[in-house]
């Protein structure tokens, strides 16, 4: 399969890329020399890669916060929250709310939805589409069914690239406001496909804008 956008498949596809991301979605904020020896890497390597993932927004980096004289030491955190004004994550938020914006142009006014929900669902199609992915959804919107997935060859040998991808379909979802929530991803759950279960959650009423009756799914298996 073809990606549809090149720079962030390309991103994901290395496995030194992915190892490194694990550890910072796992550990949390860490310096280049602690994630080199964690991934085996040479520093001057994990630098590299570091900026790669950097330049695409999946993680952040920020100079360490200290008083006695010398150059600070650069800390790297995985990508969560609240993306700020500026940054990768929100103009890749933005851009995701433009291409829904220009999809809901050509409906029947009726069947226009600009509920936080369906924005959240426009960033996950954008960030599915980017990655390389075919998706489809359930008609009640908690599943999300993953095709032919373009890492596939990777996740036989390194299975973590999965668990890499949720908790980057999880962040995703945690920085775009709106009720909807990754509870787990079940890998091969048919053939060529993974299933992404979404948990509906109540919001509070100023952030209620989708009025619909809430679901919640629970998936019983682990992911």
């Amino acid at each position: 399969m073809v990606p549809r956008s090149a720079p962030s498949y390309r991103t994901l596809a290395s496995i030194s890329r992915i190892t490194l991301l694990l550890h910072l979605q796992r550990r949390g904020t860490m310096t280049v020399g602690d994630l080199a020896e964690a991934a085996g890497l040479h520093p001057n390597t994990a630098r590299e890669h570091l900026q790669r993932l950097v330049d695409d927004g999946f993680i952040t980096c920020q100079p360490e916060t200290r008083e006695t004289k010398g150059r600070p030491r650069m800390l790297y955190s995985a990508a969560a929250g609240t993306a700020e004004p500026g940054s990768v994550r929100a103009a890749k938020a933005e851009a995701a709310q433009r291409r829904g914006d220009l999809v809901r142009k050509l409906l029947p006014l009726e069947a226009v939805d600009t509920s936080p929900r369906q924005c959240q669902m426009d960033a996950l199609d954008d960030h599915l589409d980017a990655s390389g992915f075919d998706s489809d959804h359930d008609p009640d919107g908690t599943h999300v069914h993953l095709h032919d997935c373009p890492y596939s060859e990777m996740v036989k040998l390194h299975p973590e690239v999965c668990t890499v991808h949720f908790g980057l379909i999880k962040s995703l979802l945690e920085q775009t406001e709106g009720p909807l929530r990754a509870e787990r991803m079940h890998p091969l759950a048919g053939p060529d496909t993974c299933t992404l279960d979404l948990l509906v959650r109540v919001l509070e009423p100023a952030l209620a804008a989708d009025t619909s009756p809430p679901v919640v799914i629970y998936a019983p298996a682990d992911y």
